[in-house]
């Protein structure tokens, strides 16, 4: 039941979970006895026999949501409670943030649970709480690292409303009259940088562009114009075009004749 140290004179490690020995009684009539031995470490100690009947983390849930839940005007005046004024402090206090992420397992909460000897508002999820004591029982408030047993722990009431009206949200504040708000981060925005404007202009009969002019009208300079409705494949096959239409015209070009003497060739 523990864990011996290869050390002299060091006190073994104990485990963590109490230890089981219902394997090793006998539950008829007969009579049973335990012999604890432990070395001399210059300690007291004392050993307890407990007779329990082990329970498993959905039964302690179910049983938490049953008698354990506190109502949402009680949680409301604790909270008035906090951020009441203290006069004889110098700083006020207007709200308090709590956050709607469990701080064990980093996921929004779901049953928001914390022990009524803890001093903050900020609470954990009561399921993986209990899974957690359930393999390895520490029973310690993962807020602030104090005791939280099971017979103190409470189910908030009023951050149980909030989680179902605050969808959107992973963090709420607290305010002076016990009401609460939203916080929610703010997105970036992001710009798109300005385009060039174009000015765009009616193209002549043959498809082509006016040649621009150095002085417009009342002697100004007129704005280059670009016209993107032209295509210019379609251009160069009406060049083209008009290119067999002149050769066509023309007719065909005389055959030049080459002069060569004998046994001589003159390429043409």
């Amino acid at each position: 039941g523990y864990y011996p140290s290869n050390k002299p004179g060091v006190e073994p490690k104990r485990p963590c979970r109490p230890i089981n020995l219902t394997h090793l009684m006998y539950l008829s009539a007969a009579t049973n006895r335990i012999t604890v031995t432990w070395g001399n470490y210059g300690k007291s100690y004392s050993v307890g026999l407990y007779l329990v009947r082990q329970m498993t983390s959905a039964e302690l849930l179910q049983r938490l949501k049953t008698i354990g839940i506190k109502h949402p005007e009680l949680c409301k005046a604790l909270v008035k409670e906090k951020l009441r004024l203290d006069p004889d402090s110098e700083i006020a206090t207007t709200g308090v943030r709590v956050s709607l992420i469990c701080p064990l397992v980093k996921m929004r909460l779901s049953v928001p649970c914390r022990a009524e000897t803890c001093a903050h508002l900020q609470c954990f999820d009561a399921v993986f709480y209990l899974q957690m004591n359930e393999k390895k029982p520490t029973w310690m408030c993962p807020v602030c690292d104090k005791p939280a047993p099971y017979d103190q722990l409470i189910i908030d009431g009023l951050l149980s409303k909030i989680l179902t009206e605050c969808e959107d949200a992973d963090e709420i504040e607290y305010l002076v009259d016990g009401s609460w708000c939203p916080i929610r981060a703010e997105k970036e925005r992001s710009c798109s940088p300005q385009c060039p404007i174009l000015v765009l202009g009616s193209s002549d009969v043959n498809g082509l562009l006016p040649p621009p002019n150095g002085n417009g009208e009342n002697g100004k300079a007129t704005a280059d114009v670009v016209d993107l409705t032209l295509d210019s494949s379609s251009s160069e096959e009406e060049e083209e075009e008009d290119e067999e239409e002149d050769d066509d015209d023309e007719g065909p070009q005389p055959k030049r004749r080459c002069s060569y003497e004998k046994g001589l060739v003159s390429a043409c």
